[in-house]
């Protein structure tokens, strides 16, 4: 029996609302998309709250219903649990660029995207 020990590193996730604080409301999805993919946080989500249990939800800004909240890695058959944000306040300078044009485009009403929480 291999008694030798594994190391896993967690790394920090990325936070993306204005504040530790803000209001929102997110919850779980189940995610589909490439194998292996990796979908960014902000990432625009298509797919319906209503059957979010027994549907999965893809990336994409045409009928977003929110945005992803963590950095999601999809497995091997292009599968992952995510959580969205329906409704937020989302600081866009803790954003990638491309994320940011994304959220933009999808233009979800409960999605305000701001800039700064370091005032």
């Amino acid at each position: 029996m291999d008694m030798s020990l594994k190391k896993t590193t967690y790394g920090n996730r990325k936070f993306i609302l204005v504040g530790q604080d803000s209001y929102y409301i997110a919850l779980p999805v189940k995610l589909s998309g490439s194998a292996n993919a990796t979908l960014k946080a902000g990432q625009p989500l298509v797919g319906s709250l209503a059957s979010r249990l027994s549907t999965e939800f893809t990336a994409g800004t045409s009928n977003a219903t929110g945005i992803l909240l963590h950095e999601v890695t999809l497995d091997a058959n292009g599968k992952g649990n995510g959580t969205i944000v329906v409704v937020g306040c989302v600081d866009k300078l803790k954003l990638d660029s491309d994320m940011v044009t994304a959220i933009t485009t999808a233009a979800i009403n409960g999605i305000i995207l701001t800039e700064g929480s370091a005032i």
